[in-house]
């Protein structure tokens, strides 16, 4: 029968090639009866077939030649045709009558064909092959006999013989085929389980070109093995000795002290599988002590039936041009193009954040505003006027230092967030360099500012501060108007400044 490991993976097409293999069969079995007519010969010459002659020798031999070309036609025209099988099988039934009107009595002969058919794993095959050759042996039995009650006896005996046959050839097929199902079906999956492993494994390998660290963690026999390098290494895992793997403790010398606490936590084993659960992935990001980002991720592979993960890969990756291009994006999402101060955006950013907690004694807010600056843009053009805004924006700039962060808010607006408890210093700073300022279009810069601070206004909100500071620059600048002599309305109208 057609090998099992040589099969497609499914049934019917196992039949199809079981069938191709038992036709090429029925050939071999063919081509060595060709030597039947030269053996029964052999018989004849010495005294064995007494009942026959040398032609019937020669007849079997061209008939079972003859046989051989037409089922080889068959097989090459249709290997998996049923039929070059059925042609073969029926007839060689046809040349046991004939052997048997001949007196060549081999009578285990008959119940080969069959048994042969039985090969095929086809019902309806085996049954049209046993009723052939139940009608073949009876037709050989009433050629040959004399007409007496023998026949009856042995027509009894052989229908008896062909039912008992038929039952239990049926019940061998079905146990057969039910066999093959089952070796099928096993083979099915254990291929389809070698295909995903397979595709698990193509993947792993995969990733291995594209992070710089890759481990994988199977939690089920509790080892862990690298999968980078020639000589992939592997160890065991033992949360007794270590909470965390291999390579986990050769990162951890090279992590920079300000997240070793955080990456230790993250990579604890004992925690991972409930960390790790009903979720594909897990990650953090860290930097290195020559201040490189890093970024660590745990990868679900395979859980078990409390949904737990059993197989994990854990990678390292370096994303330090991707943090740079995204400190970059941000950058410019939060930066004031003309001046490079921070903007409006990320003010209002900056103000919700400290809103969310309680002010510290040392908090306050400035706003500042630029004088003249329409008369600037009107008289001397937008070239003067930008000079006034950047020269404003290096002054506030240079006065509030790294005690705070200062926004362009608007188009000659600023503020700035500022923790010192010396405000009137930053004032003077303030008043210094605007003093000391002088531009190529512009010899004079003014600035109108006013400022708010907690340790005044102990129950303000940082917007209340950001208000109260407005109302004392708008203050200033209405005193600044007022000892020019500058009629505000006329120069910019109900709306101007």
């Amino acid at each position: 029968m057609f090998a099992i490991n040589q099969t497609p993976l499914n049934y019917n097409d196992f039949l199809l090639q079981n069938r191709k293999y038992i036709n090429s069969c029925v050939l071999r079995i063919i081509a060595l009866c060709i030597f039947t007519g030269p053996a029964i010969a052999a018989g004849i010459y010495f005294g064995v077939f007494k009942s026959t002659s040398y032609i019937a020798c020669i007849n079997i031999s061209v008939a079972m030649i003859l046989l051989f070309i037409l089922c080889t036609y068959l097989y090459k025209k249709q290997p998996y045709s049923i039929v070059s099988s059925m042609v073969g099988i029926t007839a060689m039934n046809f040349l046991l009558v004939y052997m048997t009107i001949e007196h060549i009595n081999i009578s285990i002969t008959w119940y080969l064909m069959p048994l042969l058919s039985m090969l095929l794993l086809d019902t309806k095959i085996y049954l049209h092959s046993l009723g052939v050759n139940y009608v073949m042996s009876l037709l050989a039995l009433y050629l040959t006999s004399s007409g007496d009650e023998s026949f009856a006896t042995i027509l009894g005996g052989r229908t008896i013989e062909t039912i008992i046959m038929g039952i239990v050839g049926l019940e061998i097929g079905r146990l057969i085929a039910f066999y093959y199902k089952s070796l099928i079906s096993e083979k099915e999956n254990v291929s389809n389980t070698e295909a995903q492993m397979q595709k698990q494994f193509t993947l792993l390998e995969s990733m291995t070109d594209l992070y710089d660290k890759v481990n994988f963690l199977d939690f089920e026999n509790m080892t862990e093995e690298s999968l980078q390098g020639e000589q992939r290494a592997s160890f065991q895992l033992d949360f007794n000795k270590s909470n965390h793997s291999t390579m986990v403790d050769n990162l951890s010398k090279q992590v920079s002290p300000v997240y070793l606490k955080r990456f230790l936590e993250f990579t604890d084993l004992c925690t991972i599988q409930k960390r790790l659960k009903d979720k594909n992935i897990i990650y953090i990001e860290f930097t290195n002590k020559t201040h490189e980002w890093y970024r660590a991720q745990y990868i679900n592979v395979d859980v078990n039936e409390d949904n737990l993960p059993q197989k994990v890969i854990f990678t390292v990756l370096n994303i330090d041009e991707e943090k740079k291009k995204e400190d970059q994006l941000l950058q410019l999402a939060l930066t004031d193009e003309l001046t490079h101060l921070y903007n409006r955006r990320c003010y209002e950013e900056d103000i919700a954040e400290l809103n969310k907690r309680a002010l510290p004694m040392n908090v306050g807010i400035f706003s500042v505003d630029v004088n003249g600056l329409k008369i600037a843009n009107d008289t001397l053009g937008h070239y003067a006027g930008d000079e006034l805004i950047n020269g404003a924006a290096k002054c506030i700039l240079s006065a509030i230092g790294d005690h705070g962060k200062v926004y362009r808010t608007g188009g000659d607006e600023f503020i700035a967030i500022v923790f010192t408890y010396d405000f009137p210093a930053i004032e003077q700073s303030l008043i210094s360099n605007m003093l000391g300022w002088h531009g190529q279009y512009i010899r004079e810069l003014t600035l109108s500012y006013g400022y708010a601070t907690i340790a005044e206004f102990p129950d303000a909100s940082i917007y209340d501060l950001a208000k109260i500071a407005d109302r004392n620059m708008y203050i200033n600048k209405e005193n600044f108007y007022k000892e020019r002599g500058i009629d505000r309305n006329k120069l910019y109208g109900n709306f101007g400044k």
